[in-house]
């Protein structure tokens, strides 16, 4: 039987905030119509994802992927702007209510400015609804009423979402779907060939297409096999060339493949040289400062200390040059020989910025995007 894998939360939020950010006026319309007929669309929409992220570190809150802070013009005045705060919440959690208003305040707190707390319920229980935070005492109260839209609600209508041209139409559609599918995959895999087909014969752009495609394939994650199977369905019905010319994922899905075990081999034998390279050099470090000082105790806690550092280091070393000789591999296999200053700075690179070339081949187009040469 083929096991199913659901998207772990992190997986399955961070394309919602990229297409949050994206379509933003379609999220507003589809889920909070009345507010968006208040916002001034005249003036751009301004995201403030950095100071969120600092809100939430200063608040011990925690990182939420499918958050986003946005700065809005109202169509009471050309000068009058506010805060709106949205959150993505895709599973029950009892903190909710109160980690909107702690966001609240703190929102508040440095603009000075009306914050509008907007909360898009993705979980699967059609009775969790929660809509404010506060308590009262000694004759005091404090109350923060807290706006929700939630993704079953439109469980019933999923034809009429698959019609309507509103990008989140189709995320909501794909999402219950995936709902529906848990545990199924061979339905989801039946699902998401509809989702893909529909949404490839609309009349729209073609980076239109892709983005949504792109947050579709996300949401209704399916195994491997059944992947491979779906593209080459698509393929099928709408021909290779055209499809290669949205989106190369029949390339992608073989080179993910590759990569990962290409990965797991580099690690493993960046690891292995690491820790013998760190026993050998703490080993003769701490030999070293034990002779110098010439007592039992020193040699003894030089061995100590030096073989801990080492190890450490050997490992550290051995990790980055695993990373150097997968990202090597995953960019030859895409390009060719690399250029003699792009392997320069793949040996001179941090393991931070090896990870983000690593993540960046997937899809560019040429080596260029990823380096910045020109």
């Amino acid at each position: 039987m083929t096991a199913d894998f659901p998207p772990s939360n992190e997986h399955y939020d961070a394309p919602w905030k990229a297409a949050i950010a994206l379509y933003f006026r379609d999220f507003m319309a589809f889920y909070f119509p009345d507010v968006h007929y208040a916002i001034d669309w005249n003036h751009a929409p301004d995201f403030l994802d950095k100071e969120l992220q600092q809100l939430a570190q200063d608040g011990a809150l925690g990182t939420r992927l499918a958050d986003q802070l946005v700065r809005v013009h109202t169509l009471e005045g050309a000068e009058q702007w506010v805060l709106v705060h949205i959150e993505m919440q895709a599973w029950q959690d009892p903190h909710l209510p109160e980690r909107i208003f702690t966001y609240h305040y703190r929102i508040y707190e440095l603009h000075r400015r009306p914050v509008a707390s907007l909360v898009v319920l993705a979980d699967d229980s059609r009775h969790w609804r929660p809509a404010c935070f506060g308590y009262s005492i000694f004759g005091c109260e404090l109350t923060l009423q807290f706006r929700t839209s939630k993704l079953l609600d439109h469980a019933e209508r999923i034809g009429a979402l698959l019609e309507d041209e509103n990008p989140f139409a189709l995320f909501t559609a794909a999402h219950l779907l995936t709902q529906r599918t848990h545990l199924l995959p061979k339905r989801r895999l039946a699902a998401k060939r509809k989702l893909a087909r529909l949404l490839f014969a609309r009349d729209w752009e073609r980076q239109r297409i892709v983005n949504l495609f792109h947050v579709i394939d996300w949401i209704m994650r399916l195994p491997e096999e059944l992947e491979d199977r779906l593209w080459q369905d698509i393929i099928e019905h709408q021909g290779r060339p055209t499809m290669e010319n949205y989106i190369p994922r029949g390339a992608r899905i073989e080179m993910r493949r590759e990569l990962a075990e290409a990965k797991e081999k580099a690690m493993r034998d960046g690891w292995q040289a690491g820790l013998q390279e760190g026993r050998q050099k703490g080993w003769q470090e701490g030999r070293q400062k034990g002779w110098q000082e010439g007592r039992q105790e020193g040699r003894q806690e030089g061995r100590q200390e030096g073989r801990e550092e080492g190890i450490q280091q050997g490992m550290q070393d051995g990790v980055q040059h695993g990373q150097a000789m997968l990202l090597t591999l995953q960019l030859t296999r895409r390009f060719g020989t690399l250029p003699d200053d792009v392997a320069a700075c793949i040996a001179a690179a941090s393991p931070d910025q090896l990870q983000r070339w690593a993540t960046a081949v997937i899809d560019a187009r040429s080596l260029d995007e990823i380096f910045r040469r020109h």
